[in-house]
């Protein structure tokens, strides 16, 4: 699937109908879903291709993971030590999981779609399949994100060798890979009234029950998990605040549920 691409500037004048219509063939006009065509965007428009940002952090993790899990086995099989087979067995079995874990979710993380915020809104695209929250259907727009507790490390020496250098290859790999300390990292646009989700069928699949709903609000919001790689985010608020006003609040932090997005939303 080709991302959208910036065009004639449809922007220069006030969005009506007739323009969606024309943009977005088959389009409703208060961002229903449409096919086929993609809809025209201002080339100041910014795109968030999920499905290649996925393909990118996986195919890294592989590479970094694979061969850190191969000479584990190695060192656990030649290794006449059994202070180092151990300590080899726990990174092996460590970095084998992770590229497994990476391997088993490729073609789930890489599929063809993403996100395109302009000044109509938030576009969703899946394949060739398009829908459109407005931003005057959203009451609050922005990216959620929960930070581990830090635990202390119970044991002897060796349970603590193996914490501190868990630790520092954590921050290798994740600085290969480019990723934040943030978990749970997700575009949260909750909606002006609950009847919007039901009109953007397609959307269904990112309904969420807010955990701490505002007072005033929909306790339902849409919830789309985006990778951990903070070179993508930059742009993506930067735009959020040229297009979104006052409906974009940016980062906003959740309390630690494990990285699900089930926390209740921190005070600033």
């Amino acid at each position: 699937m080709t991302a959208p691409r910036g065009g004639f500037d449809l922007y220069d004048h006030p969005v009506t109908n007739q323009d969606m219509m024309g943009a977005a063939p088959g389009g409703a006009a208060q961002g229903g879903p449409t096919s086929g065509a993609e809809p025209i965007f201002s080339p100041d428009s910014h795109r968030l291709d999920l499905g290649r940002a996925g393909a990118i952090t996986l195919v890294v993790g592989i590479v970094l993971t694979g061969p850190l899990a191969w000479a584990c086995v190695y060192a656990v099989v030649t290794d006449p030590d059994p202070v180092a087979k151990a300590i080899a067995g726990f990174f092996g079995l460590l970095f084998g999981g992770l590229c497994l874990l990476f391997v088993g979710n490729f073609w789930r993380v890489t599929r063809p779609r993403g996100i395109v915020l302009d000044a109509a809104g938030v576009w969703f695209w899946h394949g060739t399949s398009w829908d459109l929250i407005r931003w005057t259907q959203a009451a609050r727009v922005g990216l959620s994100y929960e930070l581990p507790p830090e635990l202390p490390t119970i044991g002897g020496p060796i349970d603590h060798l193996k914490a501190k250098v868990s630790g520092w290859l954590k921050d290798r790999i994740y600085g290969a890979l480019r990723v934040t300390d943030k978990r749970g990292i997700a575009l949260e646009i909750v909606p002006m009234r609950e009847e919007e989700l039901r009109e953007l069928p397609r959307l269904l699949r990112y309904r969420s029950k807010d955990p701490a709903p505002t007072a005033g609000l929909p306790p339902v919001l849409w919830r789309v998990r985006l990778p951990a790689g903070y070179h993508s985010f930059e742009k993506l608020l930067t735009a959020g605040e040229r297009f979104g006003g006052h409906t974009w609040e940016g980062w906003f932090r959740r309390q630690w549920s494990g990285g699900a997005g089930r926390g209740a939303r921190q005070a600033d």
